[in-house]
């Protein structure tokens, strides 16, 4: 996906997409919590491996191509193209398991999930429809590389005074990084939130995904076949309590692979946005941001970072 940042150019869409993704952090804790490692349960699922530490699907053609890595992305804009998929200046790759919603057209208002790949291709795993008609905005999940400067896998940051940063963030912490697109194709970084504190554990991984749908015990993230699990996966909040999974939930996901190859989820854990993302509730609140400034952008954000928003001078409902 080519994304233009004050301080990184537009990225050109590339051709091979079939990238391993990184992943550098394995299995979650929530504060003081210590989390036990669990014994690796088989999914059964023989389309799926984990591959130098990125989850792998295996397409129509028998080749493998990543589905969960590191960093995962999420882009509501106006859809300008389909050949090449351009949403708000703004372009990322497809295959043919992209979900993509049907009637889609130039014009609407889409949002996009996917992850991005170790070449900087920002990869599509749905394209929709989006329910509201709010600002341009972007929000990623990704590892922490620094704080001075700001850069989130790879991506540099142009973090100001406005930008809301949430607790002490240092490298290697997954953060979700919220990011208003602007007519110009520059970023505002409006927040910055860290999701956990984490621990590595040999031989697995943790990606995230997000959930698209469950059926009693077998659950299917987007851009994932669906995937049965055994009743000894832990499911759990990101304080180790145990939870629930549901559709549109934001989760780490972690994985292990015995020699043999054989692929595994031990844990799923469920993250509890603070900042743009989908709640664990689904609380969504529309605010004006920057109302003062040639009329400010609608954003639609969970209920717990609407204090934060005020803070800086947003108000409250939709702009005029």
């Amino acid at each position: 996906m080519n994304i233009k940042n004050k301080m990184v150019s537009r990225w050109s869409l590339a051709l091979g997409y079939l990238g391993i993704v990184v992943v550098l952090v394995a299995c979650a804790t929530g504060g003081s919590t210590t989390r036990t490692p669990v014994t690796p349960i088989p999914t059964g699922t023989a389309s799926l491996r984990l591959e130098g530490g990125a989850v792998e699907v295996q397409d129509e053609n028998n080749d493998w191509v990543p589905v969960g890595g590191k960093t995962t992305f999420e882009l509501v804009g106006e859809l300008e193209s389909t050949n090449p998929w351009m949403v708000t200046g703004n372009t990322f790759a497809t295959r043919a398991s992209t979900q993509i919603a049907e009637g889609l057209e130039v014009g609407d208002l889409v949002r996009v999930k996917g992850v991005i790949l170790e070449d900087a291709t920002w990869l599509a795993n749905s394209v929709e429809l989006a329910e509201e008609q709010i600002a341009p905005t972007i929000i990623l999940i990704g590892t922490v590389n620094s704080v001075d400067p700001w850069v989130v896998n790879g991506i540099t940051l142009d973090v100001t005074d406005d930008t809301t940063i949430t607790g002490e963030i240092v490298p290697h912490m997954i953060v979700q990084v919220e990011i208003l697109l602007l007519e110009d194709g520059t970023w505002e970084v409006l927040s910055i939130t860290p999701l956990s504190d984490f621990t590595e554990i040999p031989g697995c991984a943790t990606v995230a995904a997000t959930i698209l749908r469950v059926d009693g015990d077998e659950v299917q993230f987007t851009g994932w076949p669906p995937i049965r699990l055994d009743e000894d996966v832990e499911i759990e909040n990101e304080t180790g309590s145990e939870a629930t999974l549901g559709a549109n939930q934001r989760v780490l996901v972690v994985v292990c692979s015995t020699e043999a190859g054989q692929f595994m989820i031990t844990e799923i854990i469920i993250l509890k946005t603070n900042a743009g993302g989908t709640p664990a509730n689904g609380e969504k609140v529309l605010v004006c941001h920057k109302p003062d400034k040639k009329g400010g952008h609608t954003l639609s954000i969970a209920a717990p970072a609407v204090p934060a928003h005020l803070a800086h001078g947003d108000k409250l409902g939709s702009c005029p």
